[in-house]
């Protein structure tokens, strides 16, 4: 089975009122990474708004794995991308496919003060952190088209997935069994 380790960056947290700006896609165990950014396709010139592009281009890269992986990804990333698709009239590729979400994980099993990346990749020592992000780089990027701060948010998302791995192989013994719905956390 592949897994993938995925996250979005988006401006706005709900697909209704908000763009994804890039998604960041690592086949795990696997040293490349496909990003998908919004700047990169034609659309983005002309109407930001109008996400389908890099919806499909997220959804068809997806679409390769059996399993994906990403942190609070049940209650974000999942989400926005079903309400996307069936905005754009596309099947919701995250809806069929197993799960894995270790902030899930780590409500469950685990007994921290916080479930947040940042806080799991801190306690558990792991070399990659998150880098900080100002709302002004998110809005530079999303309503001026600021290559420099878009750069940023895609960095970001890389560094996110890079820690990502590795904090999921700390909690995959934590994963029981993989079913129909995802992770049996």
């Amino acid at each position: 089975m592949k897994v993938a380790i995925f996250d979005l960056e988006t401006f706005g947290f709900y697909a209704d009122a908000g763009i994804v700006l890039c998604g960041c896609i690592k086949e795990y165990g696997k040293s490349k990474v496909t990003t998908i950014r919004a700047d990169d396709f034609p659309s983005w010139k002309k109407e930001k708004s109008n996400n389908r592009s890099v919806i499909e281009a997220i959804v068809k890269e997806l679409d390769q794995y059996d399993i994906l992986v990403a942190h609070n990804g049940q209650y974000f990333d999942k989400r926005w991308l079903n309400t996307a698709c069936l905005e754009y009239g596309l099947f919701p590729i995250c809806r069929a496919k197993k799960f894995i979400d270790p902030v899930l994980i780590s409500r469950k099993h685990l007994r921290m003060g916080r479930n947040s990346l940042a806080a799991l990749l801190d306690h558990f020592d792991i070399p990659i952190k998150k880098t900080p992000l100002e709302l002004k780089q998110w809005l530079k990027a999303t309503l001026d088209g600021n290559q420099t701060c878009m750069n940023t948010i895609v960095a970001h998302c890389k560094q996110d997935i890079l820690a990502l791995e590795m904090l999921y192989d700390r909690v995959r013994p934590l994963v029981d069994k993989i079913d129909n719905r995802g992770s049996a956390f």
